[in-house]
């Protein structure tokens, strides 16, 4: 028997001694698998604050266009108020000109009299949106007492 051998069966009962354990991995850096999880977390969430933004743009555009539209409307009632009764009258859809700078927008005044000396006012104000034709309207009445 070699000196070797001898030796090992010394220990005890003849069975050789355990492995010895593996030395833990240095975790010095990231794996290509956490990395590539990392960048694909990153773009999902950089696309949807882009699109948030993307909408949000676009809400703030079209109350933008919604406001200026009820000023118009709002501004020719006034305007209307301020006109004698019987001088009251229907206006064709045209493109808005003054104030100057809203020819985008359209105006429309629709005059009726449901009751003998009552006027119902209703002023439209149109314009396009990326959803289409949008329109706002306000109305008033006035009479003749």
């Amino acid at each position: 028997m070699s000196a070797v051998s001898s030796g090992l069966r010394a220990q005890g009962s003849g069975q050789l001694p355990p492995a010895p354990s593996p030395q833990p991995r240095a975790s010095n850096g990231f794996t290509l698998l956490e990395v590539l999880l990392a960048v694909v977390l990153f773009a999902a969430s950089t696309v949807a604050i882009l699109g948030a933004m993307s909408q949000a743009q676009t809400g703030i555009a079209d109350g933008e266009q919604t406001l200026t539209a009820l000023y118009l409307a709002h501004r020719r009632l006034e305007e209307l108020r301020n006109t004698s009764y019987g001088s009251l009258a229907s206006e064709a859809k045209a493109a808005v000109t003054t104030p100057s700078g809203f020819s985008r927008f359209s105006r429309e005044v629709t005059v009726t009299t449901p009751y003998t000396n009552l006027k119902q006012v209703v002023v439209t104000v149109s314009w396009t949106s990326p959803q289409g034709e949008t329109n706002v309207s306000l109305q008033t009445y006035r009479s003749n007492i």
